[in-house]
């Protein structure tokens, strides 16, 4: 069970991330700066969701002072609405952030990509994946199509590798983005879409019947 350190200074807040958190994750709490960097470095969380506006300790310097010795994902909670404030703070090591208020299930999903990237896949170098005429090798790090070899940059390889594993998934572009990238979805659709395309291009070449990767006006793509 994956451990979440959670700094958060408004008792009503901290509770209601302990009440949502606390069935499927082990739950660590601190209430200010000093409290939260005390727990970090004797529970060794496995992520932790860090509050700005801290007492003692501002939730920047509790940032910064992680970042010295740990690259653990931080998810930053923030009630400013500052762009540049943001992209600072991804800048300086935050892995991402919610601004307040905040969706629960939007908190819920952001957290398990977090963990997700950071989680060691044990079987991903035994797997091979195969969808019509595409076959992945995961081992091998090699793809074909309709049995010719095709060369792919890492980007359009973990794309690809993430469509194959859930085939009929729709990957809203956000999802798709921040799993193959490993970073919030900032301003990224003209990077995601030219990705798409080229691989989409490249397997068509390839392939007899062209229509693996599915584009769903307004919301993502499937790969079928």
């Amino acid at each position: 069970m994956a451990k979440i350190l959670i700094v958060e200074d408004h008792k009503d807040i901290q509770a209601l991330l302990h009440d949502v958190l606390s069935p499927t994750y082990t739950v660590v709490q601190a209430y200010d700066g000093i409290q939260a960097l005390t727990q970090f470095h004797q529970e060794h969380p496995d992520l932790v969701i860090l509050d700005l506006m801290l007492p003692n300790v501002t939730g920047e310097s509790v940032l910064t002072t992680i970042r010295k010795t740990s690259q653990v994902p931080v998810l930053v909670l923030t009630a400013i609405q500052d762009k540049q404030k943001t992209v600072s703070l991804l800048q300086h090591g935050a892995n991402d952030y919610l601004t307040k208020p905040f969706d629960i299930d939007e908190l819920l999903a952001r957290v398990q990509v977090q963990l997700r990237q950071n989680t060691p896949s044990t079987s991903a170098n035994s797997e091979q994946l195969q969808v019509g005429e595409i076959v992945l090798d995961a081992k091998r790090h090699a793809v074909t199509v309709n049995h010719h070899p095709l060369t792919l940059p890492k980007k359009e390889y973990a794309m690809l590798a993430l469509m194959m594993r859930d085939p009929h998934q729709v990957f809203d572009k956000r999802q798709l983005y921040e799993q193959v990238w490993g970073e919030p979805f900032l301003n990224a659709d003209n990077t995601l879409n030219v990705h798409i395309s080229n691989l989409r291009t490249k397997i068509n070449d390839l392939a007899q019947d062209p229509k693996y990767i599915i584009s769903i006006w307004g919301i993502g793509v499937r790969f079928v």
